[in-house]
């Protein structure tokens, strides 16, 4: 391959700025994603209570360097959401208090937003979480595609997810 030219375009943005710039917008998205599905049950996010599932960057590690659920939930509390965080792997981090019991952030939780894949939450089954709530429509906002969409929309939850444009439309059902 000699003589040919494998750098990057001149004068065209990198890759890694690119996916940088998207991966920095995701918590705006998921923001975003998280007010639309709350609005179609009549609620705003002020006076909401939201689950934020997973603190850590990275799944099933307690890696919490530059987590995009920190703005995530400072664009939530900024609007006025009530905000309950739960990790099992990460054990602290600076001003954020970090639930390890999974009902206690789920109990009556408006959305339930998923931000990191840890194994356990592809385990979270639709009726359980409905319990826990005890909401007739729960928002539930999956930013990294660990729940089956069908089963949570057919219990009558909100269902808004990263890239699923398919499924983000859906009719409301009742459960």
């Amino acid at each position: 391959m000699s003589g040919v030219d494998l750098d990057y375009p001149e004068g065209a943005e990198s890759i890694y700025v690119l996916a940088r710039k998207v991966n920095d917008f995701m918590p705006n998205h998921m923001y975003h994603l998280t007010t639309s599905a709350l609005e179609r049950i009549g609620k705003k996010l002020k006076g909401s209570k939201v689950a934020i599932l997973g603190w850590a960057f990275i799944h099933d590690s307690d890696d919490a360097r530059n987590p995009p659920s920190e703005p995530y939930r400072d664009l939530l509390m900024g609007a006025g959401a009530e905000v309950a965080v739960h990790d099992p792997y990460v054990s602290s981090y600076p001003g954020v208090e970090l639930a390890k019991d999974l009902e206690e952030v789920l109990r009556a939780a408006d959305a339930v937003t998923i931000m990191t894949a840890h194994r356990e939450y592809f385990k979270l089954d639709p009726s359980y979480v409905k319990g826990l709530t005890g909401k007739k429509h729960t928002v539930i906002v999956d930013g990294r595609n660990v729940v089956d969409a069908d089963k949570f929309i057919e219990r009558g939850f909100v269902y808004k997810g990263i890239g699923r444009g398919d499924k983000n439309g859906h009719e409301i059902r009742m459960p």
